[in-house]
């Protein structure tokens, strides 16, 4: 089974700039990490939980090595048979991302501290091109997602692909870069 959901219904649920936001989004360059410190799986639709992961892993999102990362938090994990429908992420306060977006004749870009922008030219960050911190809100730090299918058998556990997506997570609002939500496809076999 493959279920594509944003990275809200597996990782983060992350809101860090309101609506409204507009200008044209690019990718995250190489950095868009979160920390994600348990994992959680059901086959009750959430009335009870088996811990799959309970720690702290960070994970680079952007890196092309992310899926078997996110994917590893449940190596080794002992699961009862039956068939998984719900997942609880808990992610840390943070994320760290680098990237930059056009806007007009300007990019606008991380620079460590935030934003800054580079005016007159596109897609060309300036000398402080660097990775930047956001938070987190405390109520987009836990998020369950429904509607899985993840079958175990007795004696083997199941393949899990996870895999992200972040072109076009990156958008930005009167000069200042706002993080939106990676896609997130998990496949099962």
């Amino acid at each position: 089974m493959s279920r594509v959901i944003g990275i809200a219904g597996l990782f983060v649920g992350l809101v860090l700039g309101a609506g409204g936001v507009q200008a044209v989004s690019t990718d995250a360059d190489g950095t868009y990490t979160v920390t994600v410190t348990k994992v959680e799986v059901s086959k009750d639709g959430g009335a009870t939980y088996t811990t799959l992961f309970d720690g702290s892993q960070a994970i680079n999102i952007a890196a092309v090595d992310a899926g078997a990362v996110a994917a590893g938090l449940a190596s080794g994990a002992a699961l009862e048979t039956g068939i998984y429908n719900t997942i609880r992420v808990t992610i840390g306060s943070t994320l760290l991302a680098k990237g930059y977006v056009n806007s007009g004749s300007d990019t606008v870009y991380t620079n460590g501290s935030g934003s800054a922008t580079n005016s007159g030219a596109t897609s060309t960050p300036g000398a402080g091109y660097a990775t930047s911190t956001y938070t987190i809100p405390e109520a987009n730090r836990i998020k369950t997602t429904t509607g899985l299918s993840i079958s175990v058998e007795l004696g083997k556990g199941p393949t899990v692909t996870v895999k992200f997506d972040t072109s076009g997570v990156l958008s930005q609002t009167g000069g200042t870069i706002i993080p939106g939500e990676p896609s997130v496809t998990i496949s099962s076999r």
